[in-house]
């Protein structure tokens, strides 16, 4: 297999501290793709097609080759930043993991992403040291970096917790407080002030998937909950996670955890769950699980 499509080849890895006075970079076009971490916000500012973002905050920017842009470094204070200079096949072809990155990413803020800092911060030493086959840790790192930006891209459920818009927060809060009774997908929407339909829209924008789906999700956590505590029967647990239906419960669990819930419950009486705390925070909610990958590997 040809390396260069299988993994990022990296053309050039930097560290660099842009003194105070305003200095700009471009605007320049160039031939293959960086990624820059800016590990402090400032007063910085990054053009591309007419639009400025302003990089206040720790981020990380994408440019993709032959794109017109440019930086304005902050006037007052020295900027930091580290940067990889690469080429991608896979981007280059716009694989369907990575459409979602090349069509809406420019600028991302670091916290959604604190994995992603440490790898750019690993690139950079890996690059200066150059020990035993460093260019093919280089390109890994870069390549999990590029998955986990993509992730987010891409709205999945896991990075758009810290960013919900006020009304969208607004409804998770009334789902969380009124989890375990029968409200309806329309009495969420009334808490955002939106129609059902803009509210759907904006809601599966913000979050990555409906609001039906994740009232789903956080029943089956709240359940997992109840179960790792050994509160009930499968029945019982249904009606007191807010189904109301032990055959409805029983078919979703399945669907969606892929094991049934009374396999779940044998599951929690290992050792491994013996002295496991509950998580109190929902939107933590892949504590305390155990998840087999292949079935097939006892």
């Amino acid at each position: 297999m040809d390396n260069s499509i299988a993994e990022p080849v990296i053309n050039v890895v930097g560290d660099i501290l842009v003194q105070t006075g305003g200095h700009i970079l471009g605007p320049r076009a160039i031939d293959d793709y960086e990624l820059v971490y800016f590990p402090d916000g400032t007063n910085t500012v990054y053009e591309q097609g007419g639009l400025s973002f302003p990089l206040d905050v720790p981020c990380f920017v994408l440019t993709q080759p032959g794109v017109s842009h440019r930086y304005l470094f902050d006037r007052d204070r020295n900027v930091r930043h580290l940067f990889v200079h690469f080429d991608y096949e896979l981007l280059r072809n716009n694989a369907p993991r990575f459409s979602s990155l090349l069509q809406q990413l420019h600028v991302v803020p670091a916290y959604h992403s604190t994995l992603v800092a440490g790898i750019m911060q690993q690139i950079v030493v890996v690059a200066n040291h150059q020990s035993h086959h460093w260019k093919i840790r280089l390109s890994a790192l870069l390549s999990a970096a590029l998955e986990e930006l993509a992730a987010y891209a891409d709205k999945t459920p896991e990075f758009a917790i810290s960013s919900y818009p006020v009304q969208i927060a607004r409804s998770i809060a009334y789902m969380d407080a009124h989890l375990t009774e029968p409200i309806t997908i329309e009495s969420i929407a009334q808490q955002s002030g939106w129609s059902h339909e803009h509210f759907t829209r904006m809601f599966v924008a913000a979050v990555g998937m409906t609001p039906k789906r994740m009232l789903l999700e956080r029943r089956l956590h709240y359940a997992e909950e109840l179960m790792m505590r050994g509160q009930g029967t499968v029945k019982q647990i249904s009606y007191l996670a807010g189904f109301g239906d032990e055959h409805h419960f029983s078919k979703m669990y399945k669907r969606i955890r892929g094991i049934t819930a009374t396999e779940y419950i044998e599951r929690c009486k290992s050792p491994i769950f013996r002295h496991a705390a509950i998580e109190v925070n929902p939107d933590r909610s892949f504590v305390n699980r155990h998840i087999v990958v292949n079935p097939d590997i006892k």
